[in-house]
């Protein structure tokens, strides 16, 4: 006659499979799961300003106001000319990579020195903003020695060119349809280049582009064109 005990051990010892596929499978989602939940709870909320003013050269001014969902404010004024400005979305991608910039180059702690005393040519006076929680700090340099710095102006030099080169496009659409194909091969240069931060932002005026039977062939095929390169670099 099998005792209460043993029947207690053969229960347990039946459940023991099942218990660690349990365990296994749980601590399997767990490490699949874990970069995703880190970046989500690192990615608090935060607002960055870029600002850049140049002496020479057609465009004066140049300024990016966007938050951690990747909604922002575009303005830039060519010299003699009125101020240009928009709104903006990037994607998700590019929101994290210059999150990760700004935490890589340890923008918030005061410690850290970004203007570089060297004597060097003008390249514009730039101003970089970072708010997150009660945190902020404003840096204004010409030339700084810090790479991650220089990372996060080509992201903002890339992103100005961007939304330049978007309203100009959507401009050219109503005003110079045939000024178009030279504008969509310049923004072919620069997704090939990597001087796009968010190319998938294109992908609706391309769109209209390739749609509008007025305009030459050669526009709308390359905008087809243009819009398969996107997909193929997401």
């Amino acid at each position: 006659m099998t005792s209460g005990r043993g029947k207690g051990l053969v229960f347990f010892n039946l459940m023991k499979p099942s218990l660690q596929l349990s365990s296994i499978l749980s601590a399997f989602l767990f490490l699949v799961l874990l970069p995703f939940v880190s970046f989500s709870q690192a990615l608090q909320p935060f607002r960055v300003t870029w600002n850049k003013k140049l002496s020479r050269g057609p465009v004066e001014l140049s300024r990016i106001e966007m938050n951690e969902k990747g909604n922002g404010h575009f303005q830039y004024k060519r010299r003699d000319q009125e101020m240009i400005e928009t709104e903006f979305v990037i994607s998700s991608k590019a929101v994290k990579s210059i999150f990760l910039l700004f935490e890589q180059a340890d923008f918030l702690n005061p410690s850290k020195e970004f203007v570089s005393p060297r004597k060097v040519a003008d390249t514009g006076k730039k101003t970089l903003r970072y708010e997150q929680g009660d945190s902020n700090r404003e840096v204004t340099f010409n030339f700084s020695e810090n790479k991650n710095i220089w990372k996060i102006v080509d992201f903002f030099e890339n992103l100005c060119g961007q939304e330049q080169s978007f309203f100009e496009l959507e401009l050219a659409l109503k005003y110079d349809k045939l000024g178009i194909p030279k504008r969509l091969e310049d923004l072919e240069s620069d997704i090939k280049s990597n001087r796009i931060v968010s190319p998938e932002r294109f992908c609706p005026l391309l769109n209209k582009i390739y749609a509008e039977t007025s305009l030459m062939n050669l526009a709308r095929v390359k905008a087809h064109q243009l819009i398969a390169l996107i997909e193929k670099k997401k």
